[in-house]
């Protein structure tokens, strides 16, 4: 079965975070599950059950180890492999790791984003005549929760939470504008968590809390397109595709403190 705007209705995905855990220890999933050897066979595996559309990731601190100077090797065979099954990716630009000579706070890391957004742009569009999909930065939410508000993992932020989601808006609305440049077929999806927060029947002052965290999870799609805080530069036009994660751990009982065990996520361990 088809969708008309994807390949196949139900899709397959890698799993691709690349981030630095509270440790310090780099992850990179898709070296540990061997995907970046066997891309060609996952695709096929997949094509044999009908799915057509995947998502996978671009492990950025692979490609940009100097500044400015762009290494395609980790990615191109995957490029080819998915061109060679006729595979249809959505490619996540920023699955919450970024090359360790950034500064994610800082406004360079903007401008150093959106010139690696562009640049990826390029390299696929010379690879294939596909339409491309891209995430520009993937579940803005959760990781100013996690890397900006408890410290999770990187940045390690305590306390930022809603500066780093500022941050990445902007990071995000700039790679945008860096792959339309490149090329104005690009779709974008923007995908975030769904999350479900009740207050406890037994703290009734935990209802304000919880309304908050409900209230919190649309934020990113409000700022990229403009009905929260406009001065990051939001615009409808950025709304393009609208994509939803759902996990176990995304519904739970708010306490006042509201805080959610983070131990529990299988990808930061």
């Amino acid at each position: 079965m088809k969708s008309p705007l994807f390949k196949s209705f139900f899709q397959g995905g890698f799993e691709c975070s690349s981030h630095r855990r509270k440790d310090g220890k780099r992850l990179d999933v898709i070296a540990a599950t061997r995907h970046d050897v066997y891309a060609q066979g996952d695709y096929r595996l997949l094509a044999d059950l009908g799915l057509r559309t995947v998502r996978d990731g671009v492990r950025w601190h692979l490609i940009e180890t100097t500044p400015g100077h762009y290494d395609w090797s980790s990615l191109l065979p995957m490029v080819r492999a998915a061109s060679s099954t006729n595979t249809q990716v959505i490619w996540d630009i920023f699955h919450y790791g970024w090359p360790d000579n950034i500064d994610i706070w800082s406004p360079a890391f903007v401008d150093r984003y959106a010139a690696f957004a562009g640049a990826l742009a390029q390299v696929i569009k010379n690879e294939t005549d596909e339409i491309p999909f891209y995430v520009p930065v993937n579940e803005m939410s959760f990781m100013a929760w996690a890397g900006g508000q408890f410290a999770v993992f990187n940045p390690g932020g305590l306390g930022r939470g809603d500066e780093l989601k500022a941050q990445l808006v902007r990071a995000a609305i700039a790679g945008i504008e860096a792959v339309w440049n490149v090329e104005p077929r690009a779709r974008i999806a923007l995908v975030e968590p769904a999350i479900n927060v009740l207050p406890d029947l037994n703290a009734p002052e935990s209802a304000a809390v919880a309304r908050a965290y409900n209230n919190a999870q649309f934020d990113a799609w409000d700022m990229i397109s403009g009905l929260l805080r406009p001065e990051l530069g939001g615009s409808p036009k950025y709304l393009d595709i609208i994509g939803i994660n759902y996990y176990c751990h995304n519904q739970w009982i708010c306490t006042v403190t509201c805080v959610l065990p983070a131990l529990t996520f299988f990808w930061m361990i």
